[in-house]
């Protein structure tokens, strides 16, 4: 019985020496396509993919598919990808999901799509969860269900998945228009997460008063935020407010400098309106856009603090008071 135990224990050793090469290349694959060193990752993930490692399959046509280190080759990728998947990889299930949604590489369908969501999700893997709930949300391949997404984005860490928050705050306010304040604190929670669009969303809230007093102040520098960050929704919510005066004083120059950034990111809705923002302005006025263009550029572009940092500035500043009076009345 010794000997038939210690042959079993031999065994399990030269199992588990056999596996550590394995593990080390694909860590070390994995850490070089995190840090976009793709060529280095497609050298470590290639014999183990062959070899049959599902994992190291999945990222070999990631990188196919979108020519990561590697020439794009579609037909390569989705090969490595369905071995991947019938193995059951949760990673595989969300992509292959995400290419039957957007009709990229395969045919378009949504009910396929919403399959390989659910076994993903049922894994864990939280961006199927959230491609599921938006599913259910728009009612993209399943019937749509306000219930059914709610409860699976809100199973979402915000932290992980930031756009899931934001994606709570507009169901919440399709669901019914009392739930304007859980909208408020969804769409907090996302941009504090650090989604833009998030902010986007909290600005409309305060310009119109819905779920929170009405603010155009903050709503501005919400939209400010964003825009400085990039965002070209943002830049155009600001070109709009300040062309139809919503909420501050009309000023085409300040909504064409805005329109023009946000039309410069290709972001369809401003170039539309910044054409009929033309018609209607002289000669001088677009001159001086123009110049006021390059002025927000310079002073804004990621400049401008969050206003959560500013927020929780303020807070420590009325803390520190409050305690700085506390302290003055004991020694009274």
């Amino acid at each position: 019985m010794k000997g038939e135990s210690m042959k079993k224990i031999g065994l399990f050793l030269a199992a588990m020496l056999a596996v550590l090469p394995v593990r080390a290349d694909f860590l070390e694959g994995e850490e070089a396509f995190d840090n976009k060193r793709y060529s280095e990752a497609f050298q470590h993930f290639r014999p183990l993919a062959d070899s049959g490692d599902f994992r190291s399959q999945y990222y070999m046509a990631y990188m196919y598919l979108n020519g990561y280190g590697v020439s794009k080759n579609d037909q390569l990728g989705l090969s490595y990808l369905q071995k991947s998947l019938d193995q059951n990889y949760h990673l595989a299930q969300a992509l292959m999901g995400y290419l039957y949604s957007e009709g990229r590489v395969v045919p378009a369908d949504p009910k396929k799509a919403v399959m390989l969501y659910q076994k993903a999700a049922d894994q864990g893997n939280n961006s199927a969860m959230l491609n599921l709930g938006v599913a259910y949300y728009q009612g993209n391949g399943v019937p749509r269900n306000l219930t059914k997404a709610v409860e699976l984005l809100e199973k979402i860490p915000v932290e992980q998945k930031p756009e899931a928050g934001r994606y709570l705050g507009d169901i919440y306010l399709a669901q019914n228009t009392d739930n304007a304040d859980k909208a408020v604190a969804a769409y907090r929670s996302a941009a504090e997460a650090g989604d833009l669009l998030s902010y986007v969303a909290l600005g409309d809230m305060y310009l119109d008063g819905r779920g929170v007093d009405r603010e155009p102040e903050r709503a501005l520098k919400y939209y400010t935020y964003a825009a400085s960050q990039g965002s070209g929704a943002a830049q155009y919510a600001l070109g709009i407010i300040y062309a139809n005066g919503h909420g501050v004083a009309r000023d085409p120059v300040q909504a064409h400098a805005w329109l023009s950034w946000a039309s410069n990111q290709n972001y369809e809705p401003a170039v539309s309106a910044l054409g009929q923002l033309k018609a209607e302005m002289t000669l001088t006025d677009l001159d001086r856009a123009r110049v006021e263009f390059m002025k927000i550029q310079q002073q804004v572009l990621g400049k401008v603090a969050s206003p959560f940092e500013e927020e929780r500035k303020a807070q420590e500043a009325m803390l520190a008071q409050q305690r700085k009076r506390r302290s003055v009345r004991r020694r009274r």
